[in-house]
């Protein structure tokens, strides 16, 4: 653990100096509003009023303890006790270390010659290895549970372990078979186009999970396609069309005679430094674009350039899903497809589910701790 070296201080902040090189800043303002002795103690929220104090509030007295920095503030009786360790853990301008965050890894087919893997037996029982899953499905967008029981509720019951399933107008879960008057083309025995699920709404689902329940007809093979490595292509081979399909937002709709959910969105979807937060794509419930007539032409040209990268085979895997197989796979990035099948070969039966980003994201912070 590095040492505390020095301590200083001008008329705004506090100068921390450590053995291993760190040099850190803190605002008088920043350190009374984040006093580590002014959380509740069982919620750990915070208890102290920013408005209670000036913003150019100053030290009426401070000492350097061998583990602690003490500060006589002179709207609270105490002393304020800043331990050092959490003085450079949480130092301004440095994030929160976040076992969430991972690295992701863009993939064709040939960089992912087989989806990864996990045994759910093992998921359930070690913590440990469903950090490793839920990772994993962070870092390359998908996963495949494996060794599920022969249990119609066992999918739902490891996702019961990952987190709260997210309701929508098909509802919490729902059955992915042909039906004979189906209101989504996924309940029929139709090739289903690569696509993400539900940008007509406000939140896009996060993660999807679909389990096999059975499985015995001619063709229905699932295909996945990384979003994220088709945009990096186009936006290093087609910048133009790549800015235009970022920058404009379309309506999205479904409709049946129940709901009418609608969205605008941006098919690509930037985070506020630029980079890639989510890819919208579905033409099946694109509503009517109503763009100016001068933007369309350059729309469709984008659009259709887009759709017609998305179906390159080089983007493609295929894994026919069986019986106890449940894949995991980022809705707001990879998308999902299926390829038709003969009804009368057999029976398919998957049921789906959503589970958001934040869930999952919880999900590993806690049990990284554990």
């Amino acid at each position: 653990m590095s040492e505390l070296l020095s301590v200083d201080c001008d008329s705004t902040v506090f100068h921390l100096v450590w053995s291993d090189g760190t040099h850190a800043t803190y605002p008088y303002i920043w350190l009374r509003d984040n006093d580590p002795g002014e959380l509740h103690p069982h919620t750990r929220e915070r208890l102290f009023d920013l408005t209670s104090v000036s913003l150019d509030i100053s030290p009426e007295s401070w000492q350097q303890a061998s583990a602690h920095l003490l500060v006589k503030w002179h709207d609270k009786s105490t002393e304020s006790i800043y331990p050092l360790d959490w003085l450079l853990e949480n130092r301004p301008g440095k994030h929160r270390a976040d076992p969430a965050v991972v690295s992701l890894n863009y993939w064709s087919a040939a960089d992912l010659p087989a989806i990864p893997r996990f045994d759910a037996r093992l998921c359930r029982e070690s913590g440990s290895t469903l950090v490793d899953a839920l990772q994993e499905a962070k870092r390359h967008g998908l996963v495949i549970f494996e060794g599920l029981e022969d249990d119609d509720q066992a999918g739902e019951n490891l996702g019961e372990l990952i987190g709260f399933k997210r309701r929508t107008n098909f509802g919490t879960t729902f059955e992915v078979v042909n039906k004979p008057s189906p209101n989504n083309l996924a309940y029929t025995a139709l090739p289903l186009p690569l696509h993400t699920d539900l940008p007509n709404q406000e939140q896009v689902p996060g993660y999807q999970f679909l389990h096999c329940l059975r499985n015995s007809v001619t063709g229905g093979a699932s295909v996945f396609a990384d979003g994220f490595r088709i945009c990096t292509d186009l936006r290093a081979q087609a910048p133009d069309d790549f800015d235009l399909l970022s920058g404009l937002q379309i309506p999205w709709r479904f409709h049946d005679e129940n709901d009418d959910v609608r969205f605008r969105r941006s098919i690509i979807e930037l985070d506020s430094m630029g980079d890639l937060s989510g890819l919208a794509f579905n033409a099946h419930i694109a509503d009517v674009a109503d763009l100016p007539s001068s933007q369309l032409l350059d729309f469709y040209q984008a659009y259709q350039g887009l759709m017609q990268r998305i179906r390159e085979p080089q983007y493609r895997i295929c894994h026919t899903l069986g019986p106890g197989e449940m894949v995991m796979f980022d809705n707001r990035r990879v998308l999902h497809g299926r390829e038709g099948f003969d009804p009368g070969s057999g029976e398919r039966h998957l049921r789906g589910f959503y589970v958001e980003h934040n869930e999952v994201n919880s999900r590993i912070r806690t049990l990284a701790i554990s």
